[in-house]
């Protein structure tokens, strides 16, 4: 059972962030955890938005995190991806940030169920508005 102190302690963490720096893309919802298998997080759902948006969004986010990883993640439907960045704030807060967008062949390898890193070189390249094939 998690205290109501951790919880507000990871509400604060996140509160402070979004405070402190310009992240301006609308969200759908934040969620704050401690768990066994995941520890103490926040999850921050971004509005789903075109491929461009999102990265920039993501990007925005990564500016702000440390030990950054970027994910693409094809649910079992197969209609969309969600692609997610995962780092630490400076109070050590780990952070899931993610948002979805519609399949197309810029995720054509992307096997519904499946999971592939995303290069941050990639995303730029998807936030300039670029089609590069996700590897």
């Amino acid at each position: 059972m998690t205290s109501p102190d951790t919880m507000l302690r990871l509400l604060g963490s996140i509160r402070e962030h979004l405070a402190t720096h310009a992240l301006t893309t609308p969200l759908a919802s934040v969620t704050v955890a401690d768990n066994l298998i995941d520890g103490e997080h926040v999850t921050v759902h971004l509005r789903t938005s075109p491929l461009a948006d999102l990265s920039s969004a993501l990007l925005a986010w990564v500016d702000t995190l440390t030990k950054v990883t970027v994910t693409a993640w094809r649910p079992s439907h197969g209609e969309t991806v969600h692609l997610t960045v995962t780092g630490a704030r400076h109070d050590a807060t780990r952070v899931l940030v993610y948002g979805g967008v519609d399949f197309s062949d810029v995720f054509r390898d992307l096997q519904p169920g499946g999971r592939h890193s995303v290069a941050l070189s990639v995303l730029r390249s998807w936030a300039a508005g670029s089609a590069e094939v996700a590897a």
